[in-house]
């Protein structure tokens, strides 16, 4: 790695030629653990919160699935850091803001904050789709950190991608809400399964062609997904959804300093 750098060659390569890098232990045992503990304690005070930050999984909400308990059926967490300090510090991670200095240049904003939390047994499939169709963010100086709070494989919902998309433009979508996705779904031969441990980072451009499918297992598929943008993006006027702000700006002009302690 050349000094002062937090990509590899081999990483900035994979990103650019793929749209897409697993880093491993990205975040340590502890931080993983804490960010656990957060979800709950979020999710423990619902449905006294904000109503963008705790959304429920559609069985649920219809009555055909009984969870445990309130946390077993949320489907997401929305824009945590509007909401929640830990979350918000989050936003300053050092390597997540350091990379994407090195991918996007040195003006940065945490464009968008998720908890994805697919809970076990029905935890629903999230359609084929790129995050830009959604954002429509010109020019496309965009990527996400998919970062796993468990351990991730096929069978409790992984994500999957395509590589080289990324290098295609945004395809054509259809559907609404989180069944919003390519029009056109890629075949399954064409993507790559990314398997990871808890605590690493699938690190993937804004316009990555990805998919994960239902959790059947009775484990937990918990990730933490932050977009990080160049502060010099905007929306294009086509864009099927309401334009929206950045949530921190972390690097460059107008930047927020990270919270003491």
């Amino acid at each position: 790695m050349a000094t002062g750098t937090l990509l590899s060659a081999a990483q900035k390569t994979a990103f650019d030629r793929d749209g897409y890098f697993i880093a491993e232990a990205f975040l340590s045992a502890g931080e993983v653990e804490s960010i656990r503990n957060e979800i709950s304690a979020i999710v423990d005070r619902y449905p006294d919160v904000p109503e963008e930050l705790v959304q429920i999984e559609p069985a649920v909400r219809r009555g055909a699935v009984k969870p445990e308990r309130v946390e077993l059926g949320v489907r997401k967490l929305f824009r945590m850091t509007r909401h929640n300090a830990l979350f918000r510090s989050l936003a300053h991670h050092p390597q997540m803001v350091g990379m994407a200095v090195e991918l996007l240049g040195p003006d940065v904003a945490l464009f968008q904050s998720m908890l994805l939390m697919k809970p076990p047994r029905f935890g629903g499939q999230k359609v084929w789709h790129q995050d830009n169709a959604y954002f429509r963010l010109e020019p496309n100086d965009v990527f996400g950190f998919w970062i796993a709070l468990d351990d991730a494989d096929v069978e409790n919902g992984c994500m999957h991608v395509i590589p080289g998309s990324h290098r295609e433009g945004i395809g054509e979508h259809g559907g609404v809400a989180d069944d919003y996705g390519l029009s056109s779904a890629p075949t399954a031969d064409d993507a790559v399964a990314c398997v990871m441990k808890s605590g690493d980072a699938l690190v993937f451009h804004g316009e990555t062609y990805h998919y994960t499918p239902p959790n059947t297992t009775d484990r937990r598929r918990r990730a933490l997904q932050y977009h990080y943008a160049s502060t010099h993006c905007r929306s294009s006027k086509d864009s099927p959804f309401k334009s929206t702000k950045p949530e921190v700006i972390v690097a460059g002009v107008g930047a927020e300093a990270p919270a003491a302690g």
